[in-house]
């Protein structure tokens, strides 16, 4: 289990992707000079990203129009507290204010749980809400316990799966802190993957795209990353 914070940063203008991930490299030799026992990842959208055109059983015919979350910047590590985590990104969102709409950025602040060990260059992110009926604690619990042992016995060939389960209370001030306006996700799923003609195949299978009935599709989202270590 591992702490982590994870920005979502969507760019005003698709041009300003490299500028915007350049920033997160000097930010992050900025943070690991003060901070120790912490890793880092980021991670741009592929070119052309194909989520769209996978199956996923539940979505709605007309998906509302989702945030792009075009670039990912998480810190990462098993000792560090929330507040450590947070307060390492004081103000970050302001800094990139001229190129990235804070509206629509988000900040997931929570803990990462590896069910599939594994990493690949392609990673899937799904960010997710969970449906209306649905508690708060009965869905966590159901997500970790119940949907994590139907993956590992259902679904082959996998590369790499975590769940990374945030907490509402911890990113809200982290995101007033930070300066991002989204904060109320339940989480991320994340699939990772050699090429995009394994990501292709592994979405196709039945058993991944079908809806288990937990997941609010219409208010979620996924986006396909390549990671920059």
């Amino acid at each position: 289990m591992i702490n982590k914070i994870q920005l979502l940063l969507s760019a005003n203008d698709p041009l300003n992707k490299d500028k915007i991930s350049d920033l997160i490299a000097d930010e992050w030799n900025s943070i690991k000079q003060k901070l120790s026992n912490i890793t880092h990842r980021r991670a741009v959208r592929v070119k052309d990203d194909p989520t769209a055109i996978v199956p996923q059983d539940g979505q709605p015919d007309e998906p509302i129009e989702q945030p792009s979350f075009d670039i990912m910047f998480e810190i990462r590590g098993e000792e560090i507290s929330y507040d450590h985590l947070t307060d390492s990104l004081e103000g970050f969102g302001d800094k990139l204010e001229s190129l990235i709409n804070k509206n629509c950025s988000a900040v997931l602040l929570g803990k990462e749980y590896i069910i599939v060990p594994g990493s690949e260059p392609l990673f899937l992110n799904m960010v997710l809400r969970r449906p209306n009926e649905w508690s708060r604690e009965d869905w966590h619990k159901h997500w970790l316990e119940h949907h994590a042992a139907e993956v590992l016995e259902n679904v082959s060939g996998l590369q790499g799966y975590r769940q990374f389960h945030a907490d509402e209370k911890a990113s809200k001030r982290a995101a007033k802190k930070i300066g991002l306006g989204i904060y109320d996700y339940e989480g991320t799923a994340e699939g990772y993957y050699s090429d995009i003609e394994k990501f292709l195949e592994t979405l196709s299978d039945p058993e991944v795209s079908k809806d288990t009935g937990f997941i609010d599709h219409r208010r979620s989202v996924m986006w396909l990353y390549n990671i920059y270590e």
